[in-house]
């Protein structure tokens, strides 16, 4: 949409989360009043947090927030996860004990945690290249296959995941500076076109280069041509030519 308040709003909202709600230990917390946080968080918190952090870094190619997104979804399988039966659970290992631990997956006019977990898995997993994160997406679906065959009306957010999972998807880097104007009318065309299971990232020189191939070794490869922003279009990591013209990045994106 091309519309930068709406970007400031959304890292505004994100840094205060940042800076309120996430714990000393790096809990992330539920509630927020009059200067007071409290309340650990649910994997619904989890789940939408790195949703949005993922979002956020795909709109800024700022990697803080695919460093944060990285931190907390990990951070939520060691917290959320059920060892037992696989899928995560409503509440932590860490929260008040209670006579069950409940488990939900239905997809009511919000989705569930469960299902906005898996495709975050499945996202961050696939940009970062982390084989674990994407296995621990593939086991939820798993745990709840009988529930997606039976009645999958019930579960649209989980089939996303699914069909995620079950590809093709796309990993779409531009090796640039996120400033530089070939760059940017690159980014728009991709954004242009209806593309749901593609993962974005942004490859600088610099420092900002280095702290990004920390968190995704697969963009180390991923470099400009003769100093000129270029486009990478890649399934399963296996890219296409690269190329610096947009038409041809066009012709990429729709094949």
């Amino acid at each position: 949409m091309n519309e930068p308040r709406y970007r400031d709003a959304a890292e505004k909202a994100a840094d205060f989360l940042l800076e309120k709600m996430k714990r000393k230990d790096g809990r992330l917390m539920h509630r927020y009043r009059d200067g007071e946080v409290a309340i650990t968080g649910f994997i619904e918190d989890y789940a939408f947090f790195t949703h949005g952090l993922f979002d956020l870094y795909e709109a800024t190619f700022d990697a803080r927030y695919l460093e944060e997104a990285n931190f907390f979804l990990k951070d939520m399988f060691r917290i959320f996860w059920d060892e037992a039966g696989g899928g995560f659970f409503l509440t932590g290992k860490d929260a008040e004990k209670l006579i069950a631990r409940t488990k939900e997956l239905y997809d009511g006019a919000i989705p569930s945690g469960n299902s906005v977990a898996t495709l975050s898995l499945l996202r961050v997993g696939r940009l970062t290249m982390d084989r674990q994160m994407e296995d621990w997406a593939r086991s939820t679906l798993d745990a709840f296959s009988a529930d997606l065959d039976k009645f999958p009306a019930g579960y649209p957010q989980m089939l996303m995941a699914l069909d995620f999972a079950i590809g093709p998807s796309r990993e779409i880097v531009i090796a640039g500076e996120k400033e530089d104007t070939e760059a940017k009318e690159m980014i728009r065309e991709i954004y242009s076109l209806f593309l749901p299971n593609k993962v974005v990232g942004l490859h600088p020189s610099g420092e900002d280069g280095k702290r990004i191939r920390a968190l995704s070794p697969f963009m180390e490869n991923q470099k400009s041509i003769d100093g000129k922003s270029t486009a990478y279009v890649c399934k399963n990591y296996v890219c296409d030519f690269p190329t610096t013209d947009i038409a041809k990045l066009k012709q990429l994106l729709e094949k």
